[in-house]
């Protein structure tokens, strides 16, 4: 069924519907010049707004585009089996749409169908910008038998329940802190309601459940060895779940991958340093 749920305010314009196998994904687009395209990351309250400050930011340069995955924010939310192949053929579309070499940037799991879309269509990314990017040594392997049996369980009487406890907002907030910000004082009331608001729309956990499963994980080590764009890999120093130390696992297989480690920074880079983030990008694509 196509969305027709109102759209929820992610970023300061409305979405386009674009068509994706029988549904709908959402891609904002702002500003002129190069284009450049955000990717948010996979969680319980994942979508397009983890991109809002480097959207806002970077409008005034560039071409900026950001979009919702299939069972995200604005997107459709179907009761479906999600893959990574659905996601690396969502950013094909978006990609197939915008028309021109784009620069993706995109943050951990939603760094590795970046890296999988550029080997895919190299015709159409021009560079890579992957923050706390996964997939060689972390949620790269298929699910195996626990997770199937997980994704069972998840999809029975037990996950809705699951999924209302993990996603309160007292949820919310401390995985925030936990995994995204270093400062509590980053973790806002606004920032915890937008989080709060796109886990909570019709249909919400479909996506999450096969997250939490490992139905999405996306092995990307074959992939990003063949790259040939530039790749600029951002680290932030007191990020926890994916660390810092596994940037060399990028660089020992691509000569091309530069590391920029930001201070005092989480996971969510590009929302707790915005404007040191979005310096980066901006020295990153002037080198050509």
């Amino acid at each position: 069924m196509l969305n027709q749920r109102p759209l929820l305010p992610l970023l300061p314009v409305s979405p386009i519907l674009l068509p994706w196998r029988g549904h709908q994904i959402a891609h904002y687009c702002d500003g002129s010049g190069e284009p450049l395209l955000l990717l948010h990351s996979i969680n319980a309250a994942a979508s397009a707004y983890e991109m809002y400050e480097p959207f806002v930011r970077l409008r005034s340069d560039f071409e900026t585009h950001a979009l919702d995955l299939l069972g995200y924010g604005n997107s459709d939310r179907p009761a479906r089996r999600y893959n990574a192949e659905d996601y690396i053929s969502n950013l094909g579309t978006v990609l197939t749409h915008i028309g021109k070499p784009t620069t993706l940037v995109a943050s951990s799991l939603g760094a590795a169908y970046a890296v999988a879309a550029a080997d895919r269509w190299p015709e159409l990314v021009r560079r890579l910008v992957l923050i706390c990017p996964v997939g060689i040594s972390q949620l790269a392997d298929p699910p195996g038998a626990f997770g199937e049996a997980f994704y069972r369980v998840l999809r029975g009487p037990v996950g809705k329940p699951f999924f209302a406890l993990l996603t309160t907002r007292i949820g919310t907030r401390f995985f925030l802190w936990q995994q995204g910000y270093a400062r509590l004082s980053s973790v806002t009331d606004e920032v915890v309601d937008n989080y709060y608001r796109t886990s909570h729309q019709p249909g919400a956990p479909y996506a999450p459940y096969c997250f939490l499963s490992g139905l999405l994980n996306c092995q990307i080590g074959e992939a990003f060895r063949r790259l040939t764009q530039p790749i600029l890999l951002v680290w932030g120093r007191k990020a926890m779940t994916t660390p810092v130390s596994k940037a060399g696992e990028f660089q020992a297989r691509n000569s091309r991958a530069r590391l920029a480690v930001m201070e005092g920074v989480s996971m969510l880079v590009q929302a707790e340093a915005p404007d040191e983030f979005t310096r980066l990008v901006r020295g990153f694509v002037a080198e050509g």
